[in-house]
């Protein structure tokens, strides 16, 4: 792909070239500084080192935020306004700040497309894998099955069995989702729209891609919205001709049409990041996002954020998920090989705080842009639910065979046979994307309707960063008894010779019918 010179980019050097490794740093040394001048000051002189130190100096200053609340804040505080204050935004060839940009959207430049679905309301929750179509008992089984297994956390199967035994939630007639990168493949886009809801889809898109959804919708009980290049009031192939709006490049435009569009649509409104591009494109698209999400969803204004992430990060753990880590380590040949322990010790935290351990997921040859575009998307969800009081959907998905993965990237063979050798390491699981995108949907779908959920900034949180893991769906990295990074060979290695695609099941029918309780939630 050409280099897109345009829209959202990152700071320029003295010479004048924009350097992705001078860029990130700049921005994780700006948030470190905030809680640690010692880490700020390494991050800051490891640039030749950076590629393969970044996920433990990362690492590290989620440790530090994992201290207290208020030193959460202070580094998503710190982080965002170090990329607003440094990143630009390129317009005809003329750099000016993000903010600059964003207050002079050029005018009525996006027109506004409504295809009104005529099908009928969804009202039981589906969900394909191995195959199948898992509803009703059988989908909880499966959930409470991956649960036990240890790939999921026992607050994200309670939420997912609540969405199976709650087909009122599933009634999304009076809700507004506005989805950035709309065509994702782990986006909700299809569940929502079944489901009744407005959706304002957002996204590039061929015009074929827009055609296909486009006749998806109309099949279905819901609205989509799309943005237009120019007004078009023929068939529908005419519509996909004009549909779409690049994010990266009219990031300014998209906000004021939002602005002007959203209230005039059903409320409540939430509005999801579901981008995805390669290398210093993540960062660029997840900045533009964020730039909208930011001044949509101001303190007060009621709008829900939603977010998808990857298990492949740094996160504060539940003790639960640690103590079954350092089981699972304990038990493992693996110990007596060299191979590095997944769970860490606990770090220090402020009087009174409970103990917390922090997990390190980064895996190397994703690279620190995916380590910063995921950051940002972090960094909003917790000044947005702790210091303006949004509700706020943030569900960890685990890792699925999307066709970004497989055949998208230079690396694609290696993370394919990844991929088929993970199962060969319990509880670590590998899913196809469409189950995956149905299980976030559904998360997403609880996170919005049940008022208990952790989501709600109203529902009391240890720290910030619980609200990352307490329900992640991590497809059993934060259990497994050693660290992903130095099972990332063997995870290849044995996908090439023995791929393994284990399906879990629940051990006895006493266990299913304890854990099948966690679907009457009130």
């Amino acid at each position: 792909m050409a280099r897109i010179t345009e829209g959202v980019q990152f700071p320029s050097t003295d010479d004048g070239r924009r350097s992705t490794i001078a860029g990130g740093l700049a921005v994780w040394a700006a948030a470190a500084r905030a809680v640690s001048a010692t880490l700020a000051d390494r991050i800051d002189h490891s640039k030749a080192t950076w590629r393969q130190m970044y996920p433990e100096l990362i690492t590290k200053l989620v440790e530090e935020q994992a201290y207290s609340t208020e030193r959460a804040i202070a580094v998503a505080e710190a982080g965002l306004d170090a990329l607003y204050s440094t990143f630009e935004f390129v317009r005809d060839g003329k750099a000016m700040s993000i903010d600059a940009a964003m207050s002079a959207p050029l005018p009525n430049s996006l027109h506004t497309g409504f295809v009104r679905g005529t099908g009928s309301l969804q009202t039981s929750l589906t969900v394909p894998y191995f195959g199948e179509e898992l509803s009703g008992d059988a989908f909880m089984a499966q959930i409470n099955a991956w649960s036990e297994y240890g790939a999921l956390e026992p607050p994200g199967a309670e939420a997912l069995c609540a969405v199976s035994s709650r087909p009122d939630w599933l009634d999304l007639r009076h809700h507004t989702f506005v989805l950035l990168g709309a065509t994702a493949e782990l986006g909700p886009l299809n569940l929502l729209l079944a489901c009744g809801a407005t959706v304002v889809a957002v996204a590039r898109g061929s015009p074929s891609k827009w055609l296909e959804i486009i006749r998806y919708a109309k099949g279905t009980a819901g609205t989509l919205i799309v943005p237009l290049k120019e007004p078009c009031e023929g068939p529908e192939s005419e519509m996909a001709d004009v549909a779409g709006a690049d994010l990266l490049t009219r990031t300014p435009e998209i906000c004021a049409w939002l602005k002007s569009l959203l209230p005039t649509l059903p409320s409540p409104v939430t509005i999801g990041t579901y981008t995805y591009l390669d290398g210093e494109l993540n960062v660029r698209v997840s900045l533009a996002c964020d730039a909208i999400c930011s001044r949509i969803a101001t303190k007060g204004s009621g709008v829900t954020l939603a977010f998808v992430q990857t298990p492949s990060q740094a996160f504060v753990l539940p003790q639960a998920a640690v103590d079954a880590a350092d089981a699972a380590y304990t038990s493992s040949y693996l110990q007596y090989l060299g191979y590095e322990r997944n769970a860490r010790p606990a770090v220090k935290t402020a009087e009174g705080e409970p103990p917390r351990y922090v997990h390190n997921g980064y895996v190397v040859v994703q690279g620190p842009n995916y380590a910063l575009a995921k950051a940002i998307n972090l960094w909003r969800t917790v000044l947005a639910r702790n210091r303006d009081g949004l509700r706020v959907s943030t569900n960890v998905a685990p890792a699925c065979r999307t066709a970004s993965m497989q055949h998208g990237n230079k690396n694609a063979r290696l993370v394919s046979a990844a991929l088929s050798g993970m199962g060969n390491f319990a509880p670590m699981l590998a899913f196809d994307a469409q189950t995956v995108s149905a299980l976030m949907a559904a998360m997403l779908v609880h996170d919005v309707r049940n008022p208990h959920a952790p989501a709600n900034p109203e529902v009391p949180l240890s720290h910030p960063w619980d609200l990352f893991s307490c329900q992640a769906f991590h497809g059993g990295s934060f259990r497994v008894g050693v660290k992903p990074q130095a099972l990332s060979r063997l995870f290849g290695l044995t996908g090439f010779v023995w791929p393994s695609n284990p399906r879990p099941t629940l051990k006895s029918d006493a266990t299913h019918s304890s854990l099948s309780s966690r679907g009457s939630v009130a």
